[in-house]
């Protein structure tokens, strides 16, 4: 009876080994001769745009097969129409991947999207990159750190009530007292700066750090800006005594808020596939995901492009993500009241 039993039990390991080899074998084999999309939801000639094109030429390497990949530029509704798309629309076969504006981390928390995607859902394949924001203050302005901005009001460029540019100034002042006065109507950073430049405004919140401190570096070191905040949840290596956003808080009912700005902004370039797709193909590609973002000739190529690179596992990401969902309700209703206060009449 005992010989039996174990002769069954072998029989059974050996019958789900095979087929486990086979599951996996069919992941490699499905991509050979398919012809992959990546969904982008801006228009073509942006920095979104331009990293999965690099993304599409490189990738096919490393997927077994050597599929090609297509890039689909899908723009509107800032960017929720390419998510909506990946999410329900877009094959669930691992064929179609997204890339959407890291916003709508916060968009979702806050609840100001309609609800067409979870982007927790998502099944995130790898970070490339982050882009660090800062903000920041014109010698002008007579504000050099968040103590200053406690005591002198600072006027604020900013684009839209529910951008980045205007929720990170309210949050700030709610969690430290500081006097930043968003005033919208700026069309993004470019024209921000000029506008600091012209003496219009005193700073403002989403200075792109790399591009500041390559094409204007002289600022920074003459001290006619000064880098007052990190809009991230780790400091980079080159500011040091410049706080993170959620280093500003004082006390836990304000850390929420300030961690969720800062985790949008270090959610970055990351592409994901759709909610349905099987888990040996996800598996798959976020492991070409990953030897690619090591590969010399990527490497070679984001240097020359001047990428910011940051490369995040599929995995990790997917941990990263799922912490939007932890906002308990009164939480969320609490940061909504703060960052997009009702219009005045």
């Amino acid at each position: 009876m005992r010989a039996e039993w174990i002769g069954r039990a072998l029989a059974a390991a050996t019958a789900l080994g095979a087929a486990g080899a086979e599951a996996q074998e069919s992941a490699a084999d499905f991509y050979r001769g398919k012809v992959m999309k990546i969904v982008v939801g801006f228009p073509p000639g942006g920095g979104f745009d331009l990293y999965a094109r690099v993304l599409a030429e490189h990738l096919p390497r490393f997927i077994p097969g050597a599929p090609k990949i297509a890039v689909e530029n899908m723009p509107g509704a800032a960017t929720a129409r390419a998510a909506a798309h990946v999410f329900k629309i877009a094959p669930q076969d691992g064929t179609v991947l997204g890339l959407f504006h890291h916003g709508l981390l916060a968009d979702q928390a806050l609840a100001t999207k309609p609800d067409e995607f979870d982007v927790v859902k998502f099944n995130w394949i790898g970070r490339m990159a982050t882009r660090l924001n800062v903000g920041v203050t014109s010698r002008a302005s007579g504000v050099k750190t968040i103590d200053d901005a406690r005591k002198t009001p600072v006027v604020m460029g900013a684009t839209a009530p529910t951008a980045t540019s205007a929720m990170v100034p309210r949050a700030v002042n709610k969690a430290t007292g500081a006097m930043f006065n968003p005033v919208l109507g700026y069309q993004g950073s470019a024209d921000m700066t000029l506008a600091m430049e012209r003496g219009e405004i005193g700073g403002f919140a989403t200075a792109a750090w790399r591009d500041l401190s390559r094409d204007r570096a002289e600022w920074v070191k003459s001290g006619a800006v000064s880098v007052v905040f990190q809009i991230s949840t780790k400091g980079a290596p080159d500011l040091p005594g410049v706080p993170t956003l959620p280093e500003l808080a004082a006390n836990d009912d304000d850390r929420p808020m300030l961690e969720l700005l800062a985790r949008t902004e270090d959610m970055g370039r990351a592409f994901p596939v759709g909610p349905r797709v099987p888990a040996d193909r996800v598996a798959l590609l976020r492991e070409a995901f990953a030897k690619m973002m090591a590969d010399p000739d990527f490497l070679k190529e984001a240097a020359r492009l001047d990428f910011e690179i940051d490369f995040m596992r599929g995995e990790a990401l997917q941990s990263f993500v799922a912490t939007v969902g932890g906002l308990a309700p009164e939480q969320r209703a609490r940061i909504r009241e703060i960052l997009m206060p009702p219009a005045r009449p």
